[in-house]
């Protein structure tokens, strides 16, 4: 799934882009805060390993988000085939892109161009106190469906609520 958004380009993940990513928002405290297993102190073979064991099977579609105006790689996008008719969306951006729509820009297409492949659900989750990512996902059209109380822990050690997320396709 490679595509063309208005400032996007949304294309597969190679290896060759980990030294990028891990410059631009790996070691970023505020991008991890709420992802599982990051970890700010990593050196880059730390983030190669989670990058690369942590999406790396045959249920992982992995791609990366590229600006179009100044062609840096921007983001990471990872989609897991939970069944055959449903499927989890993760998307990290670096922090300077924060608040600009590209979020949720990415998210609408590629919700448009999973509606079309005869998908029944795409899930996501994220902690409660991730208030992008619920405007993200509520602007999308995903549904906040179950609430897992003091779940997740962020990369402070704190304590916060998992919000399960749903978008089904009609």
């Amino acid at each position: 799934m490679e595509f063309e958004t208005k400032h996007l380009i949304i294309k597969k993940f190679i290896p060759e882009y980990i030294p990028l990513m891990y410059e631009t928002w790996g070691t970023d405290r505020e991008v991890g805060k709420y992802m599982p297993g990051f970890r700010a102190d990593w050196d880059l073979d730390g983030f190669r390993d989670y990058i690369m064991t942590t999406f790396n099977n045959e249920y992982y579609t992995r791609l990366v988000i590229q600006d179009k105006k100044n062609n840096a790689i921007i983001g990471h996008i990872s989609l897991y085939q939970e069944d055959s008719r449903s499927k989890s969306i993760t998307i990290w951006l670096m922090r300077e892109h924060w608040n600009k729509g590209y979020g949720r820009e990415a998210l609408k297409e590629i919700v448009k161009k999973l509606a079309k492949t005869g998908l029944g659900s795409l899930y996501a989750t994220c902690d409660s106190r991730n208030i992008g990512a619920v405007k993200i996902l509520e602007a999308a059209g995903f549904e906040c469906i179950d609430t897992i109380p003091d779940y997740r822990t962020d990369i402070d050690g704190h304590i916060g609520d998992e919000l399960l997320y749903e978008l089904e396709f009609k």
